[in-house]
């Protein structure tokens, strides 16, 4: 039952309700309930208040009357972030492997386990560890334990980082792979990034010669190090993509900055589509300058 009230607790931070979070408290333990007040203390920026709290959480779910394995991974999870966010580096780093290490031998592959390997590998990242964050995603794999929804986020991110290493074509792959594996759960913000991303990426070199994307994400092994490399996407690949993302973009096509149009019109034009008709109609309401000439 703690955990729901936790839960509950948590979507109302997440809308600032902190009214309703704090009303939640009387219904938790007293280890819960320290939790959540750091919990509330984060959102609102009060990281030495939620220090507080986290330490007092730790020291109540430590104690044997009210042991709570789980919660003290959390918490320490939760004081490793604050930590880092304050400058205290290494100390945070130790306590997000503590909580990553001790929620892999009770937990694997929950939630929890999973949002534990994410903020690590973002650790490492944060501290220009490329190769330990990539081998930290690792613990995530495609076909895991782990929830659809841990996986799409790590690929997402795990693209990010080859592309910034140019390696383009194992990045578009994970891009391919968080995009579909989003759509399968729901996650629509991650998969219209991963998404602009694919077309993005894949515009560089579009050829009916390419391996198909499912395919290449089928096939891929691990390798050893990430190297310079270019991308390609097959046309059909190119095609999916755009009939996902295009409804989703011309909802709205005012604002000063659209990449997302861009990508779409280009698109559209090495497949040699027609333009959307609401692109057509409503060529005033486009504000973006490049959009318009691209349009012309």
């Amino acid at each position: 039952m703690t955990n729901e009230i936790i839960e509950q607790a948590e979507m109302a931070i997440n809308s600032q309700d902190y009214e309703l979070a704090n009303r939640l408290l009387t219904q938790m333990n007293e280890g819960a309930r320290f939790f959540v007040k750091s919990l509330i203390s984060i959102a609102q920026s009060d990281i030495e208040s939620s220090l507080e709290s986290i330490e007092s959480c730790i020291s109540i779910v430590r104690s044997p009357k009210s042991r709570d394995p789980i919660l003290e991974a959390r918490a320490k999870m939760m004081r490793g972030l604050a930590r880092t966010s304050i400058g205290e580096i290494t100390e945070g780093g130790a306590d997000l492997r503590w909580s990553m290490d001790r929620l892999g031998a009770i937990a694997e592959g929950s939630d929890e386990h999973g949002i534990a390997i994410l903020n690590v590998a973002a650790w490492h990242r944060q501290q220009s560890e490329i190769v330990m964050s990539l081998a930290t995603h690792s613990e995530i794999a495609r076909t895991s334990t782990h929830s659809p929804e841990i996986v799409a986020i790590s690929r997402q991110r795990v693209a990010s980082i080859h592309a910034e290493l140019e390696d383009f074509e194992v990045s578009l792959r994970h891009y391919w792979s968080s995009w579909k594996i989003s759509i399968s759960t729901g996650l629509d913000a991650i998969a219209e990034v991963s998404c602009l991303h694919v077309i993005d990426i894949g515009l560089s070199d579009v050829k009916s010669s390419t391996v198909r994307l499912d395919k290449q994400v089928e096939d891929a092994v691990p390798k050893p190090r990430s190297k310079k490399s270019d991308a390609s996407i097959h046309p059909d690949d190119l095609l999916l993509a755009i009939k996902w993302l295009t409804p989703r973009c011309i909802v709205d096509i005012s604002g000063e900055n659209r990449p997302d149009l861009s990508l779409i019109i280009e698109s559209y034009n090495i497949l040699d589509l027609p333009y959307p008709e609401v692109l057509i109609k409503n060529k005033a309401l486009i504000q973006d300058n490049e959009v318009a000439n691209l349009l012309q």
